[in-house]
């Protein structure tokens, strides 16, 4: 006679497309075997929840994540990526964000902390390396913004590249907020339906690649439209601004308009590339690190806790 349960082994197998199961969905398995001695219960129910936990890592190292395809400018706005007059670009590229204006202040944000902008036109962000004169083939502008009134998020020029905001002065968005994407050339202005100027956190996209202009709010689409160009750009060279219109053919150099971003900014990323629609929802989720997916960390403790039992 068998007495009780023994010993129970754990398995931990990716399958594919077997019998209607999803191609590389982890299958845990737990065979229970019976023997003469007696095994304590609870040890068998926390290695079953040690196989769940297993089964959790697997599934999230196959999550939709960010790519750094393309990435070309990313600023946290945390504490630690402000050095001296700076906003450092923590894409590794080196386009830093000089602060133009004493009044502009780090503060809690939607993700970290965040810069608070002033809504004065002589306070705004010039980035330092990252100018335009060919032309742009595809990009994607995103941000976390705050704000109750129209204001400028970034532009390299409408008139010769792009423009980012939220509300506008042309296109039958003067007198609303919605998201403008205006870019050139010839000038395209256009913008979305969702009114974003409510003292409320929003998560701001507009992609472009040379097919379609699209504007997200929130993780999801809320308009789009045939690129009427299949590039960006006019030929001029253009550097660029946060806060504030750009007209400037030198760093640092003219601004205008001048309706300047008056609230909370977060998360502001620039890529050489459109995102697809699960990388923005992804965005819109607001993680720590976007690009963050490697589970080796929590493989590690999981296992550990593993030896604990043995």
């Amino acid at each position: 006679m068998y007495n009780g349960i023994a010993s129970c082994t754990l398995i931990v197998t990716s399958c594919f497309l077997i019998q209607g199961r999803v191609k590389n969905t982890p299958m845990v398995r737990v065979y229970c075997c019976r023997r003469r001695s007696s095994m304590n219960l609870a040890l068998i129910f926390r290695l079953m929840v040690v196989g769940l936990m297993l089964a959790g890592i697997v599934m999230g190292s196959h999550a939709q994540s960010v790519s750094q395809e393309e990435l070309i400018i990313y600023y946290s706005f945390n504490k630690d990526t402000l050095k001296k007059d700076d906003v450092l670009d923590v894409s590794g590229n080196g386009n830093d964000g000089f602060l133009h204006g004493k009044d502009l202040k780090i503060v809690k944000g939607k993700v970290g902390e965040c810069m608070e902008f002033p809504g004065n036109s002589t306070q705004y962000i010039s980035v330092r390396e990252h100018m335009y004169e060919d032309p742009i083939e595809e990009i994607t502008l995103a941000a976390w913004t705050k704000t109750g009134v129209r204001g400028m998020i970034a532009s390299w020029d409408r008139s010769e590249f792009f423009r980012f905001a939220v509300g506008d002065d042309v296109g039958g968005n003067a007198a609303t907020t919605f998201v403008a994407f205006d870019n050139c050339c010839p000038v395209h202005d256009w913008f979305g339906k969702t009114d974003v100027a409510d003292d409320k956190w929003h998560h701001l996209v507009a992609t472009f690649d040379g097919k379609e202009k699209r504007i997200y709010v929130d993780g999801k689409l809320d308009e789009k439209v045939g690129a009427p160009t299949k590039v960006i750009g006019a030929g001029a060279a253009r550097f660029g601004f946060l806060g504030i219109g750009s007209e400037a053919a030198a760093f640092d150099a003219a601004v205008g308009p001048t309706w300047a971003f008056n609230g909370l900014m977060d998360e502001f990323m620039l890529f050489h590339r459109a995102l697809s629609e699960k990388e923005i929802k992804h965005l819109a989720s607001g993680p720590g690190d976007p690009f963050d997916v490697d589970p080796k960390g929590k493989l590690s403790t999981t296992w550990g806790y593993i030896k604990d039992l043995q």
